[in-house]
């Protein structure tokens, strides 16, 4: 009996816990969306279908959604070396992207506005080493060049 009811109290936590995270990650979402739209806006040259770019937002904001909880688990239980190989690792797969990419204003906005929203969901990552915020910025710029390289993408298919 005793067991049953430890089993179903763990069930009870781990589902609540389940429903926590899913409830932050659409706020999250929800935010992350509507944060880039409006930047997304001032641009008119991006010319692409609402549809696309919707799609393309919502991938990038599970992307740094799932990043900021993977830095912060690698931060907390990495050693220093390891954390120097996974930030060099994520440094060269950033580099493989085109500079104009990084050049652009918009994927400068719009890189800049993710990593506030991440500090504003996450407020905990203030507490990263510097290894681990290096981790951070790094991942968040990969998953804006990967943004910025879909728009490109799409943006070519229209043209």
């Amino acid at each position: 009996m005793e067991y049953r009811d430890l089993n179903k109290d763990f069930h009870l936590k781990l589902s609540a816990e389940f429903k926590r995270i899913d409830q932050l990650f659409e706020q999250f979402h929800r935010h992350f969306i509507r944060e880039q739209l409006l930047i997304a806006n001032e641009y008119s040259d991006l010319n692409l279908p609402k549809d696309e770019l919707n799609k393309a937002l919502k991938q990038y904001a599970a992307h740094l959604f799932n990043c900021a909880d993977s830095v912060a688990d690698k931060d907390e239980n990495y050693n220093e070396i390891r954390l120097a190989l996974e930030l060099e690792s994520i440094s060269r797969a950033t580099d493989k992207y085109p500079l104009r990419f990084r050049e652009s204003e918009f994927a400068q906005r719009t890189h800049q506005k993710a990593k506030e929203l991440l500090i504003h969901f996450f407020p905990e990552l203030m507490e990263l080493s510097a290894n681990g915020f290096r981790l951070l910025e790094k991942f968040s710029l990969f998953y804006n060049l990967d943004f910025i390289s879909v728009l490109e993408e799409n943006k070519t298919a229209i043209d």
